[in-house]
C-alpha cells in the first residue's frame, strides 16, 4: 500500500490538527486499527501519505482531533489500540513545532533525476548543498539495482527565487561528476532552459 489521500479541508470549529506518523513492519489489519482509533477519539481525517519500504509500514496523517484531546492522550490510545501489530507512534502540534517553508511567491520547483554508480555519501553531499542554499526538499524517492551498483533517485527541491538557479545547477552538476553520477533539473513545463555551460536541462514547474 503506497500514495497518497485526502478527505477533510477545512478546520472546523472545536477541532485542533496534529500530525500523527506510524511506523511497524507490514502486517494485515494495520490501518484497520489505526483508523478505529481514531474514529473512537472523534477524529477526522485531512491527509495521509503512505509508504511501504522493503516490507515496512509508514504513514504520516494529518488529522482534526476535538479540543479535549491532547496529543500525549491520542498517542497512548493508538499506541493501545495498534498493540498487537507492535507500532511506533509519534504525535505532533502544528501550532508548536512550526514548520519553516516557503510560500509558492518565494520559491520555484524543480525536479532533480540523479542515477549512476552505488556510492556512499551521495545524498549526504547533495543534500548539504541544497540545505547550504536554502533549498527546501519537498519529497524524494531512491531505488536501487538488485546488485546494489547503480541507484535512481528523484529529488523534488522548492528554489528560493532570489537563488541564481544556473549557479545551483552548476553547483549540484559538479558535484554528481566528481561522484560519477549524473543529474538532470527537470519540470511539468514544456520550456527548458539549457545552461550555456551544460546540457542539463531544467524545466520550471
Amino acid at each position: 500500500m503506497s500514495g497518497v489521500m485526502s478527505v477533510s479541508t477545512e478546520l472546523e470549529s472545536g477541532m485542533n490538527r496534529y500530525i500523527i506518523s506510524l511506523l511497524s513492519a507490514n502486517r494485515v489489519g494495520i490501518m484497520a486499527a489505526v483508523t478505529t482509533a481514531m474514529d473512537e477519539l472523534g477524529a477526522n481525517l485531512h491527509e495521509a501519505s503512505i509508504a511501504n519500504i522493503q516490507n515496512f509500514f509508514s504513514i504520516v496523517i494529518a488529522a482534526d482531533f476535538p479540543d479535549q484531546r491532547d496529543p500525549t492522550l491520542i498517542q497512548e490510545h493508538i499506541e493501545g489500540i495498534c498493540n498487537a501489530f507492535n507500532v511506533d507512534v509519534c504525535v505532533k502540534d502544528p501550532n508548536v513545532d512550526i514548520p519553516s517553508i516557503l510560500s509558492p511567491e518565494e520559491c520555484d520547483r524543480f525536479l532533480l533525476a540523479i542515477s549512476g554508480n552505488n556510492r556512499a555519501g551521495i545524498l549526504r553531499m547533495i543534500s548539504s548543498q541544497l540545505g547550504q542554499d536554502g533549498v527546501d526538499i519537498l519529497d524524494l524517492s531512491a531505488t536501487s539495482s538488485e546488485d546494489n551498483q547503480t541507484f535512481e533517485m528523484m529529488i523534488k527541491i522548492a528554489v528560493p527565487t532570489n537563488l541564481d538557479i544556473l549557479d545551483l545547477q552548476n553547483t549540484v552538476e559538479n558535484i554528481c561528476s566528481n561522484l560519477d553520477v549524473s543529474v538532470d533539473f527537470i519540470g511539468e513545463s514544456d520550456s527548458a532552459i539549457i545552461s550555456s555551460q551544460s546540457q542539463t536541462r531544467m524545466f520550471k514547474l
